[in-house]
């Protein structure tokens, strides 16, 4: 039974990468046989960014993290009582950031505290 469901599973994925190659060809006959051609993709003359990314400005980031103001409030008390680790957490748990990120967004809020 469970060879039979791996055949009509394997018959299946054979049967959409057919669907799509045949699609792929008729889009480039409609196209004249230009299927993949960059004529029609804006190129970004003097874009400095690398892979499609681009930092933000210098001046922005001395900048306090954007923060909801409570969440701002709350890591501004937590270190001043020397909890960092818990303000980590806390932005953590309201904004959904990742450990890095919330450990950035910590930093910079605490330098700004020391200026």
């Amino acid at each position: 039974m469970s060879m039979l469901l791996m055949l009509v599973a394997l018959l299946g994925a054979v049967l959409v990468m057919a669907v799509g190659m045949a699609v792929v060809r008729w889009g480039a006959e409609y196209r004249g046989g230009r299927a993949f051609d960059a004529d029609d993709v804006d190129s970004l003359s003097g874009a400095d960014g690398v892979g499609g990314y681009w930092p933000p400005p210098a001046e922005s980031t001395g900048q306090e993290p954007v923060l909801p103001p409570h969440v701002l409030g709350r890591v501004r008390v937590l270190l001043r009582e020397g909890r960092e680790a818990e303000a980590v957490e806390a932005v953590r748990e309201a904004t959904g950031m990742d450990l890095y990120r919330a450990r950035e967004a910590v930093a910079l809020v605490r330098r700004n505290a020391q200026e």
